[in-house]
């Protein structure tokens, strides 16, 4: 099934199955260049993935002034720009803004390190001949730097790459066992590492100001020893380069140019390169009395910016107000871009703000834009709050149709900190009832079923699902009238798997229902839009495009192609939610900007994809509140709800009139949700 009237509107880096072009300029690109110079063609995959995900960036240079899909680098200390125009004959231009010539250019650069280290053409054709070379390529001073540059590229060759590249191009590297041949550098250790015997790699295992992260000490160049001003902001960043890349141009003399931590894109790794009681060169006049912190990637690119990477900076920031006193707000917790004085750009629009603010405030609030708390059965929605503390306590707080009754425990133990809580009805009795993703190794998904004043034993429904910085969602995808759990991959490969609710005891074992929907940088979300009673894909992409996707539900066992059904929605900085607010049994999507003017848009779904935007909401839900959405006056229409997450606790709600407004804002509950928990 289509949605009637968007056909052919499918964007670049949609599902298989879409119309766009399939050109292969990449691919032949790496091929061609692997063949003349004898690399390895998957291996240059694999460098210029982690080096930029592919992305040529317009040409446009890097922090390090790198260029191209294949980042070839001209500053002081690093010259692989010239060194492949005089490999290769071409020009310095073609090589920075042609993907050809700048992949041929690295290719001619590798071979020039394999040369160097004396490898002849049966070691030139196995990947794991290469280690030492592609460490030189990266580039970096500090041989720890180097290891850590090239385990990053060979954990790409062993994970596999999916990329969606420039005009929708899919470029791919198989997984792989490597063995890489380390040769010196097997006796260097990685940043931050230690051997049994108590030898460690020349920087500090731990840092002393965050124990989560890595010391890796930058350049004295590069920072001023002591502080002129009280620390009282945190400024973020985007690196415009790779993790391993930032850290190493860190360690470069003639940079000029340091942060006090880097998070890494794919798993929120965390490295300290300037103790907090020194000041890194970032942020020009704001130097004195700032923390910088970098994310590893692009500005232009929201692929870099995964939910473990946002989860892990929001835990660091986190950690570094309590530390230092500031206060968790957008007065204190700023963009380079936003500061006075300087002319970047970064974090940019894709950066997604309420989202990240949510996280530092609450510990980790999940990336849901609906999910039921009918706990009590009686047909309207309540509220819930879990604490996330050691104590892990569940609060509910039940509808009375004008308020909220006062806050119970209904589980003394459920979701302990660094879990996903959410809700849904997995045993079809009409009471909704908690799940939580454990999200650790074992990634285990408990759930609690409601008896309609409490909930009861939690149980393991599922042994592994939602892994590592996959998203979890809950929605009745098949339509039995039992909600099952799905994930979002939330990666270059954007898989979705599905696993079933058999409705008493557990879920069946997980399939792919989609194989390319919401890749990172997207907000998905779970919604019946058609009304046919399953619940089918929506993809908010945010950014400056703010565009949204639907995937109808075929109801058995997988979703439809993505189909674009509304062109400006829900951009970077707005949180975007799913209901329905008209009663009319599809569900339609809303924005709240939390911004200056706090509005609230709805788009009305006519089962087929959504009308345009709609102000139905003046002031509601300003920045740094967590919104949500729920039926909670029983009349077959979702309102809105907004948690102030501050000292206050505060709760408002807003009802909606079915037709054009949600009215008679005013407060519900006076002390729910504190910060630090996480609320539905």
């Amino acid at each position: 099934m289509t949605l009637a009237g968007h056909t052919g509107a499918v964007a670049a880096d949609r599902p298989s199955g879409d119309s766009r072009s399939t050109a292969s300029v990449l691919n032949d690109a790496f091929a061609a260049a692997g063949r003349e110079f004898g690399v390895p063609r998957d291996l240059l995959v694999a460098v210029g993935y982690g080096e930029t995900h592919l992305d040529d960036h317009d040409g446009e240079p890097s922090s390090a002034n790198g260029y191209g899909v294949m980042h070839l680098v001209s500053n002081p200390e690093h010259r692989t720009l010239e060194q492949a125009a005089e490999l290769t004959g071409l020009p310095v231009g073609e090589l920075k803004r042609d993907s050809r010539a700048n992949i041929r250019g690295a290719a001619a650069v590798l071979r020039a390190h394999a040369d160097r280290l004396g490898l002849g053409a049966t070691e030139r054709s196995s990947v794991d001949a290469w280690y030492s070379a592609v460490a030189a390529y990266g580039g970096a001073d500090e041989a720890s730097t180097a290891r850590l540059y090239a385990d990053t590229v060979y954990g790409f060759l062993t994970e596999g790459v999916v990329q969606r590249a420039e005009r929708g191009e899919r470029v791919t590297v198989k997984p792989r066992k490597v063995a890489p041949e380390r040769g010196a550098y097997a006796k260097v250790l990685p940043p931050g590492t230690s051997t049994g015997d108590g030898a460690q790699s020349e920087v500090g295992i731990l840092s002393a100001d965050y124990g989560p992260a890595h010391w890796v000490p930058a350049h004295p160049n590069n920072y001023q020893a002591g502080r002129s001003a009280r620390i009282d902001k945190v400024v973020i960043h985007v690196t415009q380069g790779s993790y391993a890349g930032s850290i190493s141009w860190f360690q470069n003399g003639s940079a000029g140019v340091s942060s006090h931590y880097v998070v890494r894109s794919s798993d929120g790794d965390v490295t300290q390169m300037v103790r907090d009681a020194d000041t890194a060169y970032h942020a020009r006049s704001a130097n004195p009395s700032s923390l910088g912190i970098e994310h590893e990637g692009y500005v232009d690119n929201p692929s870099w910016f995964t939910d473990a990477m946002y989860r892990s900076s929001a835990a660091l920031t986190r950690h570094l107000c309590d530390l230092h006193g500031i206060p968790k707000d957008r007065a204190h917790i700023l963009g380079h871009n936003e500061l006075p004085d300087n002319d970047h750009t970064d974090p940019g629009p894709h950066w997604n703000w309420n989202y990240y603010m949510q996280l530092v405030n609450s510990g980790g609030s999940p990336m849901t834009a609906g999910s039921p708390t009918d706990f009590t059965g009686d047909g309207v929605d309540d509220i819930v709050t879990f604490t996330q503390n050691p104590e892990a306590d569940v609060y509910v707080a039940a509808s009375t149709r004008e308020g909220f009754g006062g806050a119970k425990v209904w589980h003394d133990f459920f979701a302990p900190g660094g879990e996903t809580p959410l809700t849904g009805d997995f045993n079809g009795d009409d009471k909704d009832d908690v799940v939580t993703f454990t999200k650790g190794a074992d990634s285990d998904v408990y759930v609690a079923l409601s008896n309609g004043d409490g909930f009861g034993p939690a149980a393991v429904w599922h042994d592994h699902f939602a892994p590592g910085g996959e998203v979890p969602a809950v929605g009745d995808v098949n339509g039995d009238g039992f909600d099952d759990i799905v994930t979002f991959t939330h990666d270059a490969e954007a898989n979705v798997y599905v696993a079933l609710s058999n409705g008493s005891s557990g879920f069946r074992p997980a399939t792919v229902w989609h194989d390319f929907f919401a890749p990172a940088g997207e907000f998905p979300a779970l919604g019946d839009v058609d009304g046919d009673g399953d619940d089918d894909l929506i993809t908010f992409t945010q950014g400056s495009t703010a565009d949204v996707y639907v995937a109808l539900s075929n109801g058995e066992n997988g979703f439809g192609v993505g189909e674009l059904v509304h062109e400006h929605f829900a951009p970077a900085g707005e949180q975007p939610r799913v209901g329905d607010f008209n009663g009319d049994k599809k569900d339609d999507i809303v924005a709240f900007t939390q911004g200056a003017n706090s509005d609230v848009f709805v788009a009305l779904s006519d089962g087929s994809g959504f009308g345009g935007g709609q102000l139905w909401n003046e002031f509601f839900s300003p920045s740094g509140e967590f919104p949500y959405v729920g039926d909670y006056d029983g009349d077959g229409k979702d309102d809105i709800v907004t948690f102030t997450h501050n000292a206050e606790a505060d709760v408002y709600v807003a009802t909606s009139n079915g037709t054009d407004g949600f009215i008679n804002g005013r407060k519900w509950h006076d002390f729910f949700g504190t910060p630090g928990e996480t609320t539905l």
